[in-house]
């Protein structure tokens, strides 16, 4: 078994961003190198927003994506996504 020391969390909030998600997250994706991790954190989008996430999330295996069950708002998107970095 091989461990991965996280050296760098990359924590993405998410509230109906369908227009600007694909840019931003391949651009993340484009930068990754090792030992990152990108944290997704859906705040209950009713746009297309947690199909694109899901796209990501099958595609890459450093990403991580939380869907939250109500709307909280981005500075607690932040903290959860802070809490569950491990980088």
């Amino acid at each position: 078994m091989v461990f991965v020391s996280i050296k760098l969390s990359i924590v993405v909030p998410i509230y109906n961003s369908e227009k600007y998600l694909r840019k931003c997250l391949e651009s993340i994706c484009q930068q990754i190198k090792q030992n990152v991790e990108v944290i997704l954190i859906n705040d209950c989008s009713t746009d297309k927003s947690n199909k694109i996430c899901k796209k990501y999330l099958n595609k890459f295996n450093f990403i991580n994506l939380i869907s939250l069950k109500k709307n909280r708002g981005v500075a607690y998107c932040r903290n959860i996504g802070i809490r569950l970095s491990l980088g």
